[in-house]
């Protein structure tokens, strides 16, 4: 973040994120300090994977942090410090926030032509290390980015309000995930053009107290799907019920919940 006058910028920052209350989020220009610094990896990179469905065309990832170029490696590690959690806790107001070491979902994501990003809503219970998700950080890095050239952010709160963030280089957003921060892409990324970005999610060893999701990625949009398809569409929403269900049952058995905060997320989810 830029030195001149940056305790005037975060209070900026924190005030934007309170009063955004249906979605809290900020979004933060000029994010780094040297973003001419940064050198994203190619199309070519021998360690993207693809992520291979529909919800997420075109898209690859990679959250192996030793392969990250140089000063990639040094923004995540940076943004992972104790420094920068306590600016996160201080504009946010969440506390005792953890990174995740693994980028699990994280790291460096690239979507070439042609690539959308479906809306949904994240997973929020991290079986791997206990924790909860709370927080995205998405850092953008793409050099000369124009409108046309597609690829917006689109965040949706709880009134559905539509919020867009532009992918323009050294461009950052901070949202709160949860079951109601919907989001995605569904504008394609233009042809020979590549969306690049920096993805940083931030966890909590406390539950919250309303209901922010499980152990699933929930997506909203489907797409066009053929009548031969839609059996299997259809069984999927059914079985998505099931386990919802399943997870707040799960959540009342344990003595350190219990019934009183399943009805507050059962309550939460209807307003």
């Amino acid at each position: 973040m830029e030195t001149l006058n940056i305790q005037q910028r975060l209070d900026n920052f924190r005030e934007s994120w309170k009063i955004s209350k249906s979605l809290h989020h900020v979004v933060m220009p000029q994010f780094l300090k040297e973003p001419e610094l940064v050198e994203f990896p190619s199309p070519e990179w021998e360690h993207w994977t693809p992520l291979g469905d529909s919800y997420q065309a075109n898209k690859y990832f990679c959250s192996d942090i030793s392969k990250f170029p140089l000063q990639l490696q040094t923004i995540f590690w940076g943004l992972a410090s104790p420094n920068s959690l306590s600016t996160i806790e201080y504009i946010t107001g969440i506390k005792g926030l953890i990174p995740d070491p693994y980028l699990v979902g994280g790291g460096l994501h690239l979507s070439t032509e042609g690539g959308t990003l479906a809306h949904h809503t994240d997973f929020h219970i991290y079986a791997r290390l206990g924790l909860y998700r709370r927080l995205n950080l998405l850092i953008y890095l793409n050099r000369d980015w124009e409108p046309s050239h597609g690829g917006e952010l689109e965040l949706r709160g709880s009134d559905d309000k539509k919020i867009i963030v532009s992918p323009v280089m050294n461009n950052a957003v901070l949202f709160e995930t949860n079951d109601k921060s919907v989001h995605g892409f569904g504008s394609p990324v233009a042809p020979g053009c590549t969306r690049q970005s920096l993805a940083i999610y931030y966890y909590t060893s406390r539950d919250t107290q309303v209901f922010s999701g499980d152990q699933t990625t929930y997506w909203r949009s489907h797409g066009r799907v053929s009548k031969r398809k839609r059996l299997r569409l259809y069984t999927y929403f059914f079985l998505l019920r099931i386990s919802r269900f399943i997870s707040l049952l799960a959540q009342a058995i344990n003595p350190n919940q219990g019934f009183e905060l399943v009805r507050t997320r059962f309550r939460s989810r209807q307003n």
